[in-house]
């Protein structure tokens, strides 16, 4: 096992994996909301410790700057970038036993939909149909139930672990983004910044601030203005997989489900 970790460690110089002096982990497999959760986080620090907006989805330094726990994003060697197999994926967390971890997770069916469309439009990691993709070992539903079903098993690593599902933000973002804000240790937080905060990031405005150029970063503007499919912020629904999954890949997924085991969504019926 060792020696397996270390290979997918080495696999992954470069990705940014970790950060040093990180207290807050916010971890999630690729295509799982962390862009919105990262704007609503920005918006509602910028604002409350009056900070550029220039610097909103810049996690660590303004979490370092307003005097948070300092917070980083990461996909913990799940990117798709990597396109490490289910099989190789670290099941060992103790990396993260001297931190705190918030781990966002989403249906199954539409984060594979939504990382199909990354893997094709945006990144060119993979070529093929939508079919072919959710039974491939190195982008398919295995990978996703592996990585849930390694931090359900060793939630008990870091020093505090908090789970957060997509579709809970979608159904209270104020809420979501509260208890998120107070695991990074803001406290007093006003109902206005709360309210300010989901507005600024609802989905229409995410999309104008793509296509506008706001982001200053690379990763954040859309391959193709003309192809939909192309933006990091596609479509923002739950139960989109019904527009682009046949039947037989529902029940395939559903049967790996099943055969693995995924706690974390039984957790979230």
């Amino acid at each position: 096992m060792v020696q397996l970790y270390d290979w997918v460690k080495k696999q992954a110089i470069g990705l940014k994996i970790n950060k040093r002096g990180t207290q807050v982990y916010i971890l999630s497999y690729p295509k799982s909301g962390r862009t919105w959760l990262r704007l609503l986080i920005g918006k509602a620090i910028c604002d409350r410790y009056n900070l550029p907006e220039s610097l909103m989805i810049e996690t660590y330094q303004i979490t370092s700057q307003a005097g948070l726990l300092r917070t980083h994003f990461s996909h913990d060697y799940s990117s798709i970038l990597s396109g490490f197999p289910y099989h190789r994926m670290p099941t060992d967390k103790s990396e993260y036993a001297d931190t705190k971890v918030l781990f966002v997770y989403r249906e199954i069916k539409d984060v594979l939909v939504s990382s199909y469309f990354q893997a094709t439009k945006r990144t060119g990691r993979f070529e093929g149909p939508i079919s072919e993709f959710i039974r491939s070992d190195k982008f398919g539903v295995k990978k996703i139930v592996t990585f849930y079903n390694s931090w359900h098993e060793q939630q008990h690593m870091p020093q505090a672990f908090m789970a957060l599902s997509y579709e809970a933000m979608h159904q209270n973002p104020q809420e979501a983004l509260r208890q998120t804000l107070e695991f990074m240790g803001m406290a007093d937080i006003e109902e206005g910044l709360l309210e300010t905060a989901v507005n600024f990031a609802a989905f229409n405005n995410m999309k104008k601030l793509e296509s506008s150029g706001f982001f200053k970063d690379d990763k954040m503007r859309p391959k193709d203005e003309s192809d939909t499919e192309s933006y990091k912020v596609r479509k923002g629904k739950v139960g989109g997989f019904t527009e682009y999954l046949s039947q037989a890949d529902v029940e395939y997924i559903d049967r790996t489900v099943a055969e693995m085991g995924c706690p974390f969504l039984l957790g979230n019926k």
